[in-house]
């Protein structure tokens, strides 16, 4: 009896396991090309069985591909091929030893950070003439008694009740490659921070190593961190900077003297890369010289007064919204007056009060209340004028620069990309998930803001290569499209074991190729550091 080549090789198989190679084949790369292990090693020798570069290697990778909380992260590296890529057993990177990483870098954080970054704009060429500046919140359940940054303050992701830190980014317009960052008191207001993000800026970008890298920038952020205090120091400081300006004063009253005529012979050749190339123009915009006053110091600065025909239409939306809200409880209240408690002047008088507090379209309307307790009569109109006047301003707004180098299409160009920042800001706080629980160490809440980070550099970097190579695809589509990628280990009746990456699909061969990334059978024993 015969038996065929498959058969044979059936009959020495004793053991057949599967592992999970996913995204690896496309991150690793990253990471050793940034010679992240060996910078964190070079600042946190230790003397831990792992160390802390292997450590946050992998840690970093967990982020990106499965992230876990610390104390699962052992039970997801044992289905992964890790293990022979690191060198390392899952039952290593227990969550002790995870923790003791993350206070080894605390002390170390911002050196290591700046060390990679450099690493990363001398290795991919990053373009620094355009940065972005925001801040965001970040909640975390536990006490932290003792802790002098996560606390309570206005949160962005509507948890009031929850104790939380600030997280002020910057990245690079084109690409959203984080340069910065700083962990801030949870209570910290935004425009308390830019002088200081200018300092921490400085710092990196006066590097020794970057003394030949263009780093005159141009720094874009929002109106909360651009208030006359801050555009005077700015001035001082000789930094660049675009943003939306506060309208107030002077302020407002250039931006009132500009006639919706005026504007809409002023057509701005911008679209957002949703409109149709067929749909007419949605902006206009007319600049101006306008000088800002602080404390004596007089800056000049150029105006740009935009129009948005979509923002228009959202503020008369908002607008009827607002009045719709008021008017009706407004009827309402007439509809009750002279009856049980209404009878009472004042008692109708603080209803009136608490519906207007609050509602952006109160100035709008005209109230009047008149007469003695049980005869009251209660009047509301309209008011045209003021009326008029807001519609007037329906889709306006300041754009105010330094720069006067800078035409009215390239104000309005470079201040929409700020919304790259906010995207990478999302990936910190979706899907790198930056918040897993069990954490009540302040050190080690920095600590893995550390290493969501610099998953946040490394995926950016991933999407950078995507489209240097002609590809138009975002690093999560790759990460998705790469999840299902394993490896089959074959255990034979001698012990040895055969290992097999599971076939490329198309697209993954293809990137893999364009990327010039080692193929995935690499990544089924140890892995060399980068010279």
């Amino acid at each position: 009896m015969s038996f065929s080549q498959a058969e044979r090789f059936e009959q020495h198989v004793d053991n057949q396991l599967s592992k999970s190679l996913g995204a690896i084949p496309v991150l690793l790369p990253i990471l050793r090309h940034l010679q992240v292990a060996e910078t964190i090693n070079r600042h946190c020798p230790g003397e831990e069985q792992v160390s802390h570069g292997t450590t946050t290697e992998m840690l970093t990778l967990n982020r990106l591909m499965a992230p876990k909380p610390l104390y699962q992260v052992k039970e997801w590296m044992a289905e992964t091929v890790l293990e022979d890529t690191l060198d390392v057993t899952a039952d290593q990177m227990h969550d002790t030893r995870i923790g003791r990483t993350l206070d080894d870098l605390h002390p170390h954080l911002k050196a290591i950070w700046q060390d990679i970054v450099v690493r990363a704009i001398l290795a991919y060429d990053i373009d620094l003439r355009f940065i972005h500046y925001d801040i965001t919140s970040v909640y975390f359940e536990g006490e932290y008694t003792e802790s002098d940054k996560i606390g309570y303050g206005y949160s962005r992701d509507h948890r009031p009740d929850a104790k939380q830190v600030n997280l002020g980014v910057n990245v690079t317009s084109e690409t959203g490659i984080p340069l910065g960052y700083r962990v801030l008191a949870g209570r910290t207001a935004d425009r308390t921070t830019p002088l200081e993000n200018v300092k921490a800026l400085r710092d990196l970008l006066d590097r020794p190593e970057l003394c030949e890298h263009e780093k005159d920038y141009l720094l874009v952020s929002d109106r909360a961190m651009l208030d006359r205090e801050v555009i005077a120091a700015y001035a001082q400081k000789q930094i660049r900077w675009l943003g939306p300006l506060n309208v107030d004063g002077a302020l407002k009253g250039l931006m009132d003297s500009i006639s919706d005529e005026e504007l809409e012979d002023h057509p701005l050749a911008y679209r957002p890369l949703t409109q149709p190339t067929d749909e007419p123009l949605r902006y206009s915009g007319v600049l101006r010289s306008a000088t800002v006053e602080y404390e004596g110091q007089r800056v000049p600065i150029q105006v740009l007064v935009v129009k948005s025909q979509t923002k228009a239409k959202l503020d008369r939306e908002r607008r009827q919204t607002y009045l719709n809200r008021l008017t009706g409880r407004l009827k309402e209240i007439q509809r009750l007056l002279n009856t049980r408690r209404y009878k009472r002047r004042d008692y109708a008088w603080a209803q009136i009060e608490k519906a207007r507090r609050g509602n952006p379209a109160q100035s709008l309307l005209d109230i009047e209340l008149t007469g003695e307790d049980g005869h009251l009569r209660f009047t509301v109109q309209v008011n045209q004028e003021r009326l008029a006047q807001a519609q007037a301003m329906d889709g306006r707004y300041l754009l105010g620069t330094n720069d006067f180098a800078l035409s009215a299409l390239e104000m309005l160009t470079r201040f929409k990309k700020q919304e790259i920042v906010e995207r990478r800001i999302k990936v910190v706080k979706g899907p790198v998930h930056i918040r897993p629980m069990f954490l009540h160490k302040q050190e080690r809440i920095e600590g893995l803001v550390f290493v969501a980070m610099l998953a946040l550099l490394v995926y950016t970097i991933l999407e950078m290569l995507c489209r240097r190579a002609g590809r138009r695809i975002t690093a999560r589509q790759v990460l998705e499209k790469f999840e299902l990628l394993g490896a089959i280990y074959l255990q034979f009746g001698d012990g040895s074991v055969l290992k097999l990456p599971s076939a490329l699909n198309d697209f993954q061969g293809q990137l893999i190729e364009l990327l010039r990334f080692p193929v995935p059978a690499a990544y089924l024993r140890t892995l060399e550091a980068e010279p």
